[in-house]
């Protein structure tokens, strides 16, 4: 049965597709399909759905312009994304960005601003959840890639990757090989400090196996062929609370930003005419159904 919010009726596919979506959430995974699921989700993607419409329709009330400024520069930043920049059209992302913006600045004067959190409160949830900061394993690692990709074959970059080889072993250094040979170049191949999972999984299982200071043979992934040099480790250890602090406040924002959005919704809910109407009524003209 359609939803009427002030006047404004929710067709009932949008309800089913909200269902839908949320239906794809890790949290609704482990819920085992019934009817029971089944209304647990229409109440929520009813709610949602409610919740965005009542946030619009308190959008659509403030008639001041969004500086043409911040739309531009967001459109630019979107527009240099596009890999095919002539079928670009800029008039449909303009007016979603701009849409986008109004909904943003209605719900910040909603909300109000958001206090930051107190010290001792970050060191009580630094103390109460200690080990849960946990930082991972690190390695800083430099390397020379020939990459194998549609305009460089194999055969070609198996022959550059095997004569960077034959310079490392005549004694050449390790970054002057990587600005000669690399496809990667820059920096001497140094990639820095990451932990695992920041590269591809073949690059991880070779570079920590490794010590410090030793350098790999030719190895494959799906970039391409690639030599790797160690020069140091950081075993997986608990964040100090200096080193956990920004991640605590972060959370804290989050949550009371979450708390906040919830009461805004909840408030406008209270001041809302929200009523369930039959499809006959949903599908005749607002005129109507006001004079029926």
């Amino acid at each position: 049965m359609p939803i009427e919010v002030n006047g404004e009726t929710i067709p009932v596919e949008l309800l089913r597709e909200e269902a839908r979506s949320l239906a794809q959430l890790p949290e609704w995974q482990g819920t085992p399909d019934g009817l029971e699921k089944a209304m647990r989700l229409r109440e929520a993607a009813e709610q949602r759905v409610i919740d965005r419409i009542l946030l619009r329709q308190e959008t659509d009330k403030d008639l001041r312009p969004i500086d043409p400024a911040l739309v531009a520069a967001q459109v630019q930043r979107a527009s240099t994304t596009q890999t095919c920049r002539v079928l670009f059209d800029e008039g449909p992302l303009s007016r979603e960005i701009e849409g986008q913006l109004r909904l943003q600045r209605t719900m910040r004067e909603l909300m109000g601003p958001t206090p930051e959190p107190a010290e001792d409160e970050i060191v009580r949830v630094y103390n109460a959840g200690r080990e849960g900061f946990q930082l991972p394993e690190t390695v800083e690692a430099a390397h020379i890639v020939k990459n194998v990709d549609e305009t460089h074959p194999e055969a070609e970059a198996r022959a550059g990757i095997d004569a960077a080889l034959a310079e490392l072993e005549s004694g050449v250094p390790f970054a002057e090989v990587a600005e000669r040979f690399s496809d990667c170049k820059g920096n001497g191949g140094d990639l820095g400090s990451f932990p695992r999972g920041a590269m591809v999984d073949e690059f991880d299982k070779v570079v920590f196996a490794m010590q410090v200071g030793e350098r790999s043979p030719i190895f494959r992934t799906p970039f391409g062929f690639h030599i790797a040099e160690v020069r140091s480790k950081a075993p997986g250890r608990i964040a100090e609370l200096a080193e956990a602090r920004e991640t605590i406040r972060r959370f804290l924002i989050s949550r009371r930003e979450h708390e906040t959005a919830r009461n805004v919704a909840q408030r406008l809910r209270s001041q809302a005419q929200i009523r369930r109407v039959s499809t006959r009524a949903a599908a005749a003209p607002a005129s109507d159904r006001v004079a029926g």
